[in-house]
């Protein structure tokens, strides 16, 4: 019975050793886990911000693409203006 006694604490101290090796893994895992989703929620906040100002950038080139505020922006900026009928000149090829 000496030897079978032996055995049995060594198999619990391998059982021991196994099962807090095991926890370790898991607590390190759930960690690693939080860390990541963090990381994907800061993300996706991220890209719903840049979807947004996309989407802006979008609604003003298209303001900006119109012919009045092309036109708008000539008189202003450029000083530029309609010529007269007798500034016109056709060309005939």
């Amino acid at each position: 019975m000496k030897v079978s006694i032996e055995i049995r604490l060594g198999v619990t101290i391998i059982l021991l050793v196994v099962v807090i090796a095991s926890a370790i893994g898991v607590v390190y895992t759930k960690h690693i886990n939080r860390k990541y989703y963090s990381e994907l929620q800061k993300l996706q906040l991220l890209r719903d911000q840049m979807n947004i100002e996309w989407g802006q950038w979008q609604l003003e080139r298209s303001t900006f693409a119109t012919s009045s505020e092309i036109e708008r922006s000539a008189r202003e900026r450029l000083q530029m203006k309609q010529p007269e009928k007798n500034e016109l000149e056709v060309i005939r090829l």
